[in-house]
This record gives structure tokens, sequence and C-alpha cells, in this order.
């Protein structure tokens, strides 16, 4: 009955139907939380929203479980979102690694499988690797698709460079196509940093600010602003800027065509270019006793390296580190956020965030009156996956 009720209101048109979605939005972000604040957020007079509360409990789409403190009288009644029996399912496709995580509607983890890299797959062929998993999930954890809201889905990170003939928005739509013929429930494939970056502003930093920025180190380098609770872009073209960001004019010569892009000096592909690189020329590290030749590194020897404390795969992590962070705290004296969280593989990784805020606060130290607090990402390894369900909530409440 819930699942059948919240698409229902998806799918309404009528005036009554947006009021109704306008607080069932403010209750998933804000909840559990009083009548007297939903109304001041909502702009509605008392007794219209207090009819509308009746309405969506009605429905079921909401709770009153709770009862908040009492400042002298009756304790005020909390409403929160209904999360009973209906699922959301977030998947993140990765060169490093996959990430299928079935959650509930206020995107707490309740599973997840974790899948090993492919090298670039065709949009049918992910569809069919990705189908026997998500039916692996839902079996284990006893549900199926008639209790799932919606799907969302991450491919970025392995389509990205074998785009030849077409965009990234193109390749989406392609996917999305397939999956919404063999899933039969609601489908959307995007970007990866614009879920991560809804994912940590709506489960953490949503009542601290209204001006952040995510940004988040990984096979590319990107970065998302979200400033008044509104991406401040939010195309698959603008998503890629960050990274080609110059910061070395003498820099490697980039795919882009330019010299000391962001990309070329800080992702896992730069990293792992250079400790190549610096191997070759004779330099000292474990990675050899863990390879046969240089031509097997990958990213996680390198990872497996900075674990056994390999000074040469530690100083390249820190020289990464200090470059992300210059191109920051760049963006910091452009878009002036209050708060920055840095996400992504790398920022788990030995010291990596301490040398990226250290950077930051150097550079910023001429501008005291900027005060942007910075943080690291939560969950850092299944944030995508998590931001890819909020991203079906935003469908329905939009």
């Amino acid at each position: 009955m819930l699942l059948k009720n919240l698409k229902e209101l998806q799918s309404s048109k009528q005036s009554k139907a947006l009021k109704l979605k306008i607080l069932y939005k403010l209750i998933a972000e804000n909840g559990p939380i009083k009548t007297e604040t939903l109304t001041e957020l909502a702009q509605m007079k008392p007794a219209t929203c207090a009819r509308l509360l009746d309405e969506l409990c009605h429905l079921e789409l909401i709770t009153t479980a709770e009862l908040g403190e009492s400042t002298g009288g009756r304790k005020p009644i909390l409403y929160n979102i209904n999360t009973e029996g209906v699922f959301l399912i977030g998947i993140e496709l990765s060169k490093v690694y996959s990430t299928l995580v079935l959650m509930d509607l206020k995107l707490n983890m309740l599973d997840k499988i974790k899948l090993a890299p492919e090298p670039y797959l065709s949009a049918s062929e992910m569809t069919q690797r990705l189908l026997p998993q998500i039916d692996s999930l839902l079996l284990k954890n006893n549900t199926s698709y008639h209790q799932v809201l919606g799907l969302g889905i991450s491919i970025e990170h392995v389509v990205e460079h074998r785009l030849a003939f077409k965009s990234l928005d193109e390749e989406f739509r392609e996917f999305e196509t397939l999956l919404r013929k063999e899933i039969p429930t609601y489908v959307t494939v995007g970007s990866g940093v614009n879920f991560a970056a809804l994912a940590e502003y709506r489960l953490y930093y949503r009542q601290k600010t209204q001006r952040f920025l995510f940004t988040s180190c990984d096979t590319e380098v990107r970065g998302c602003a979200i400033i008044g609770n509104q991406f401040l872009t939010d195309t698959s073209r603008a998503i890629n800027c960050f990274g080609h960001m110059t910061i070395d004019v003498k820099g490697s010569l980039c795919e882009c065509g330019s010299y000391g892009c962001l990309n070329t000096l800080c992702s896992l592909d730069a990293i792992k270019d250079n400790v190549t690189h610096q191997i070759r020329r004779g330099k000292d590290s474990v990675l050899t006793s863990l390879i046969d030749k240089d031509e097997e590194i990958t990213y996680h020897a390198i990872f497996q390296a900075i674990e056994m404390c390999d000074p040469l795969c530690i100083d390249v992590l820190e020289e990464a580190a200090y470059f992300y962070g210059l191109a920051i705290a760049n963006s910091i004296l452009m878009l002036q956020p209050d708060i920055v969280v840095c996400g992504g593989t790398l920022i788990p990784k030995h010291n990596f965030f301490s040398t990226v805020k250290k950077t930051i606060e150097n550079k910023l130290t001429l501008f005291p009156e900027i005060k942007t607090q910075i943080y690291p990402a939560n969950h850092a390894y299944e944030i995508v996956s998590q931001g890819a369900g909020a991203m079906v909530l935003e469908h329905l409440v939009n």
C-alpha cells in the first residue's frame, strides 16, 4: 500500500498533490519534525499544513510515532516519513570496484554487494551482468521489485574513456532505456559525483548550510556544488570541468589538449603512472615484491604497498593530495562554500585527507574572513550508491 501511494503521489499533477510533495520532501529531509517548523518551512497557513499532514498520515506516507520535547505544555508530535516495507537500490559501477546497495527511504544501508572491476562493457552487457546481482541482493533480503520504489545507477567511471561517437548523456539514456525494459520499477542513470554530493548533503549537512561543495578524487577528479538546495550545474559536461582545472602549466599533457590539468596530477591513473615511472627509473619500492613486472602495477597493488608504508607510494600519494588541495582551495576562493566534503577512493588512504586539508588551510591563510570547513566523506566507499538512491527520491518529490 505504501509503495502504491508513493507512486500515485509522484504521478499526480494536481495542485493539492504538489503541496503534499512539498511537505513530504521537507519531512524526508528534516524529519523528525514538528508542525510549527513544517508550517514555517513550507510557507503555508497552519490550518492548510495541518490538513495536508492529516492526508499524508491517512495515505500512510508519514508517521507520528515520536514526540518532541515539551516547552511547558503537551509534547509536540514529530512527523517522519514511513519507511516500512519500501526500499531503494543504488548502484555504482567503477573501474576500481562496483557496489550495489539496498537501503530504506531514509538512505540507511540495509545490505550491499561488492563486485570486481570489469573492462568496458556495452550498455547491453552491463544490463545482463547487473540483473542477476540485483536479483541476488533482493532474494538475500527476502524482498522483490514489488517493494522497490526505484533504482539509481552511476556508470560514467566505466564508460567515459571509451566514448568515441556519443556523449556521456547518450550513454546514460541508452543504459537507462535497456534497464527500464528489464526492471519493473523506476530507473535513473546519472553522474556519480552528483549522486555522492546529494547523499552527503541530505544525510549530514543540509541543516548546516545552503552553500555546499563536494569533490571526488578517484579515476577522475570531479566536483559538484549545491547552492540553495539546487545543483549549481547538473550536466554531464559540467561534472568533468573540475578535473580539467590547470594546476601546473609545465605538467603532463591532458586528454583535453591542455597541460597540467588536475586529472594528470592526482587521479588514480595519474598516481599509477607516476609510481610506474619512478620504478622504471630505478626507485626502490615494495611493489617490486608484489608484482612480477611493472606492467602489472594496479590501483590495488599500490594501495597494498601504501598499507605496508612503502616510501615511494606514500610520497606519490602525498604529492597528489597537495595538488588536489590546491584545486579545492581555488574553488573555495571562487564559490566560498560554507562546507567542503572530500570523497572518493583516495580519501581514506594513509594521510591523503590530512595533507589535502593542510594544503587548503595554508592556501587560505591570507583570507581569514573565509571560514570554510573541510570534511572527509562519510561512508566513502558507498556514498555514490546511497546518492543514487537519493536521486530516486528526488524524482518522487520533484
